[in-house]
């Protein structure tokens, strides 16, 4: 028996919005954050690829959670190392000025957080960070952030993160 996951239950079926969308929404960004969760421990290497390929091609600041940053060692990556909880309170504030003191990001993309944290901190992004636009990468929807898309399979996930990329040149 597993829990109840509202990822997985909806009442209201998402509808699919393109990889041109999402590109476009970072695109335009001009101070993006990219959290990166444990579960890119447990999923395959590509996603964490795919993940570090996308951030390095707008040149997105990548925090790890959760231990994520034993997969983003082993593939030669540095990351800055937060708890989400810890994170989620200063993207509240909108005085705090970073990682990089630059000021806080207007845009935090997020992948790999587990459900459980992922919905809560979009939670709460949504309703004391309106500064912020919050955009999900995961394959499962997230009905509090900004944009999300529909649960999908793990074959459309990687096409999906192909496009993306493909979008952001």
């Amino acid at each position: 028996m597993s829990a109840w996951n509202p990822a997985l239950i909806s009442i209201n079926p998402a509808t699919v919005w393109p990889p041109e969308m999402a590109a476009l929404t970072i695109k335009q960004s001009k101070n993006p954050l990219f959290v990166m969760g444990s579960l890119l421990n447990d999923i395959p290497e590509e996603i964490s690829e795919k993940s570090l390929e996308i951030a390095k091609k707008r040149n997105i600041k990548v925090v790890a959670t959760g231990g994520s940053s034993l997969t983003l060692s082993k593939l030669n990556f540095n990351a800055e190392v937060i708890g989400v909880i810890e994170l989620i309170n200063h993207l509240k504030d909108p005085e705090w000025k970073g990682f990089d003191g630059q000021g806080n990001y207007d845009l935090v993309c997020f992948i790999g957080v587990p459900y459980y944290l992922g919905s809560q901190g979009l939670s709460t992004l949504k309703n004391f960070a309106p500064h912020i636009k919050t955009l999900t990468l995961c394959r499962f929807m997230h009905p509090n952030a900004d944009m999300s898309y529909p649960n999908i399979s793990y074959e459309e996930w990687v096409d999906w993160l192909t496009k993306l990329i493909d979008k952001l040149e």
